[in-house]
């Protein structure tokens, strides 16, 4: 029996908790993603509904927060390619997203600008039946399954049956520390440096998620509302910025509520340490040093 599939069976039943081995953590982080995907993708085949390329795209991009959490015990090879086949789909999902959020915000031309988006949602069922995309997640599980998607030298497999708990809180100061490096003030940072600010709250959001189990209390629920908030905030910011590449004029108030919104919470979130920093831990952006040597 591969080393991974007694651990991968159990996953979809066992609870997560901060004692469960990083292997088993990953696999049911993955299933739950890969069932997310397989259902969104479902809906965007199948039915008119807005809302499945957009959680589609959520579904891989915690995917692809957990391949990077969970690396140190990963085949790279495997891994890469899940990767880069998991940001193909999510580009390709990222047109028809895009067009729905550019048609919203219109006023006028709705029934020509609702055609053309129309089109392209054929197209892009066309596309993704033709590449087999509905096979990515059963893949992706199939990799687990089999243990191919693990490193197997001797380090790997004792970081493999290591609690999580250890690695949760690295990678998620990680993710804190880079968040950081951007500094204080969302209206400081030029337009593509604040859509890279957004993505890398993403993941510090999606991480926080993954092991928010492991600190019980309401810190966590008080950090995720405060993320949702800035998120919302960047994302009013991200859309007119798309709109404006596009040749549409945004608002001009609108957008400097926004850049308000966002830098008033950021500036709480990031002075306060964070829900699972240990008591004595100050509230900065520096991360402890990873060690991410290895085989495959």
């Amino acid at each position: 029996m591969p080393p991974g599939k007694k651990l991968t069976d159990r996953a979809t039943t066992t609870p997560l908790t901060a004692d469960s081995s990083c292997e088993q953590a990953f696999c049911h982080i993955i299933i739950s993603c890969c069932q997310a995907i397989d259902r969104q993708l479902t809906v965007f085949l199948e039915t008119e509904n807005e809302s499945g390329p957009h959680k589609a795209r959520v579904a891989l991009r915690r995917l692809t927060t957990a391949l990077d959490a969970f690396s140190p015990i990963l085949h790279r090879k495997q891994a890469a390619q899940v990767r880069v086949a998991a940001k193909r789909l999510f580009r390709t999902l990222g047109e028809i997203r895009d067009a729905d959020v550019f048609l919203a915000s219109q006023r006028g031309e709705k029934k020509a600008l609702g055609d053309k988006v129309l089109a392209l949602r054929r197209k892009t069922r066309k596309a993704l039946r033709d590449s087999k995309a509905v096979g990515f997640a059963p893949g992706v599980l199939k990799l687990c399954r089999s243990g191919q998607i693990f490193r197997s030298d001797r380090r790997s497999q004792i970081l493999r049956a290591a609690p999580v708990a250890v690695l949760a809180r690295l990678v998620l100061q990680e993710a804190w520390a880079d968040a950081h490096r951007y500094g204080p003030d969302p209206g400081q940072m030029g337009e593509e440096a604040r859509h890279d600010f957004r993505k890398d709250l993403k993941t510090l959001r999606y991480l926080a998620e993954f092991f928010a189990g492991f600190w019980p209390g309401p810190a966590h629920q008080d950090f995720r509302s405060r993320m949702q908030g800035l998120q919302d905030g960047l994302g009013v910011l991200n859309d007119m910025a798309n709109a404006r590449q596009r040749g549409r004029a945004g608002d001009p108030d609108a957008e400097a509520d926004a850049l308000r919104k966002a830098a008033r919470i950021w500036a709480a979130i990031s002075e306060e340490a964070p829900f699972w920093a240990p008591p004595e831990q100050p509230a900065t952006g520096e991360a402890p040093p990873a060690d991410k040597d290895g085989a495959d």
